[in-house]
């Protein structure tokens, strides 16, 4: 008689196997989604200064003296931001002095590019 008899199969032990493989599978998507788009702000604020600097330093090259405002900057070089992303203290020290600059990420909330 035992060699008529069907052994069961553990089918709950494999579904179990594949749901904790599905989840490390979206886990490990969306921190990969989290690290890009990082990478994109942190490259976005590099390229911000860069531009920043550029036009400071073109402002006294051509005219002597370096720009009052951040709006004067806007307007006569056209600097264009994102101004949800970052946000810009310009501080000006004097005509003949390089100003200070501080650009700071805003607290986007995460995946709001999802909706």
């Amino acid at each position: 008689m035992k060699a008529f008899t069907i052994k069961k199969k553990h089918i709950f032990k494999t579904s179990y196997i594949g749901i904790i493989v599905f989840i490390a599978v979206i886990c490990v998507f969306l921190s990969a989604i989290n690290y890009t788009a990082n990478a994109a702000t942190t490259r976005n604020e590099q390229a911000l200064r860069n531009a920043i600097s550029k036009d400071i330093v073109h402002c006294y090259a051509q005219n002597g003296y370096y720009p009052p405002s951040l709006d004067y900057i806007q307007k006569k070089y056209g600097l264009k931001y994102n101004t949800d992303e970052f946000f810009i203290d310009y501080q000006p020290t004097g005509s003949n002095m390089y100003p200070s600059v501080t650009i700071i990420r805003k607290e986007v909330p995460k995946y709001a590019y999802l909706h």
